[in-house]
């Protein structure tokens, strides 16, 4: 418990410093790069991020399957297992290598109409970077899977923080000598290799993996191909809904459009990171628990407590962007991407609920279960492309975030609560009493903010901005206290502040 205690106070750590990076490097890195070449960016990120899927949901195969066989205690299996993996996915970055030349070698077949023959070339080299990077990438990346199925999340925090810190830092150097997008895109594509070769130096001199490539048993090789194409398939479908919109954007309406989506995606994408920062971390943990008779037990206490742990995080900052998001969005980058706000509450309001939800996506994973939902989000995702092309025809990149957002909501929300109860057994009802007071305290909390910004009507500054936090903090924190809590556990912080409070003014001898 202590790597995941830890791992999990790193990874908000994380976030926290990525979200600073973002609130102070996005803005400068628009004005110094200026919106279309920000946007050209923005979409070339997205479009490399297409070949990821080659991973075929192998990287989580690596997770589950080593960690199980930890709780089996077979050191020849597992070292058969790390070879399989590190031999396959070395032939996935060689497939990687090929598609991915070919695919940026005729990227004017896909933005041609949309982009200048300068923009066309500069895409075509960024394409090409990433794709020896991502190529290299694949099979280093069966190191950081091994880490995470020995829950050695303290290490991988760790590098992942330095990373977040050292890399917004580089750009930045860059960017004042007057770099363009291309420097941008070799940095963040060293930067990935050498943090992963950190990763792959840990295995072999901390923990001293072996490989061995002897793995004959077909059975088991077959139950690993068939649990990874079903999360293969729910990749696509995230690739669906993060991603596709900004390419059909970049398509139908131009890379102006592009940048104030991507940048929309980018704060939907941080609120993702504090939700999954914890559940993130169970995996192994739940892989063990689903060997148990009495496994289901103790699965269901975790899906309430970090469900609801979850929701304090996402729910705070979802009220605070409803409440101040607009003033937020006009100091930090400008009047003309306050569609933003519009589109990130269009999408985080069902996706929250997702997110909260996400220990149950582990469970799936942990039962070998996946496959229900994969069909039913492909089904979902297809219709939500095809719905999308109009959409974005006739309402521009708010017509496709309310299409995303109903996709969501019924796919992700409605028809998945009902197999988490039925197929699964996780107690729905239980959680959604937990989380119904939460949703309670902070619509309190909400309503009090609100209502004191329109009494005050102060001037939008940062100062006027920060203050109004506050003080929403402390509304939501007497809220969560006075209708969230049970008489035990107001009685369990209470005695905490009273035994602070006692350290705190106890008079010095």
């Amino acid at each position: 418990m202590k790597e995941i205690k830890i791992g999990a106070i790193l990874s908000y750590i994380t976030i926290g410093c990525t979200m600073l990076s973002s609130l102070i490097f996005t803005p400068i890195m628009i004005s110094l790069l200026g919106q279309k070449e920000f946007g050209l960016y923005s979409l070339m990120i997205v479009l490399v991020g297409y070949l990821s899927i080659l991973d075929l949901g192998l990287g989580n195969a690596i997770v589950r399957y080593i960690a199980r066989n930890r709780a089996a205690a077979d050191p020849t299996l597992e070292a058969a297992l790390n070879g399989f993996f590190l031999k396959l996915f070395v032939g996935i970055g060689c497939l990687t290598l090929l598609i991915g030349f070919f695919l940026f070698s005729h990227v004017d077949i896909i933005f041609g109409q949309s982009l200048s023959g300068e923009q066309l070339e500069k895409a075509r080299l960024m394409g090409f970077i990433m794709t020896i990077s991502l190529a290299m990438q694949f099979p280093l990346g069966v190191f950081t899977s091994i880490l995470q199925a020995y829950e050695k999340f303290i290490f991988i925090k760790l590098t992942t923080l330095l990373q977040v810190i050292v890399q917004p830092l580089t750009m930045l150097f860059f960017l004042l000598q007057g770099t363009d997008a291309v420097t941008l895109i070799y940095i963040i594509a060293i930067y990935n290799i050498l943090f992963l070769l950190l990763d792959a130096i840990y295995c072999m001199k901390v923990l001293s993996i072996q490989f061995t490539f002897s793995l004959q048993n077909t059975t088991l090789i077959k139950e690993i191909f068939i649990y990874s194409f079903f999360i293969f398939i729910t990749v696509i479908v995230d690739k669906i809904y993060w991603q596709t919109d900004q390419v059909l954007l970049g398509i139908f309406k131009g890379i102006e459009d592009v940048a104030i989506y991507a940048v929309a995606i980018q704060i939907v994408l941080i609120f993702m990171s504090l939700a999954l920062a914890i559940s993130g971390l169970f995996l192994p943990r739940i892989s063990m628990l689903v060997t148990k008779e009495d496994g289901l037990v103790e699965i269901n206490q975790l899906f309430v407590k970090v469900g609801a742990i979850q929701f304090l995080v996402v729910g705070y900052i979802l009220g605070g962007f409803f409440l101040f998001g607009q003033e937020f969005l006009v100091l930090w980058l400008g009047q003309e991407f306050i569609a933003i706000y519009a589109i990130v509450l269009i999408i985080m309001v069902p996706f929250s609920i997702d997110l909260i939800q996400n220990l149950g996506l582990n469970v799936l994973k942990a039962k070998n279960l996946f496959k229900f939902r994969t069909i039913l989000l492909i089904i979902v995702a297809v219709a939500n492309i095809f719905v999308s092309i109009p959409a974005i025809y006739f309402y521009g990149k708010i017509g496709t975030a309310i299409v995303t957002a109903c996709s969501l909501f019924i796919g992700n929300v409605v028809i998945m609560n009902m197999y988490y109860h039925k197929k699964i057994g996780l107690d729905i009802f239980r959680f959604w009493r937990t989380i119904g007071r939460l949703v309670l305290a902070f619509v309190v909390a909400i309503c009090c903010s609100e209502l004191l910004w329109e009494l005050t009507n102060p001037s939008v500054t940062w100062l006027s901005i920060s203050l109004s936090i506050f003080y929403y903090t402390l509304l939501a924190g007497i809220s969560l206290f006075c209708i969230a809590l049970t008489k035990k556990q107001k009685s369990k912080w209470l005695k905490l502040f009273r035994k602070g409070g006692a350290i705190f003014w106890r008079p010095k001898s």
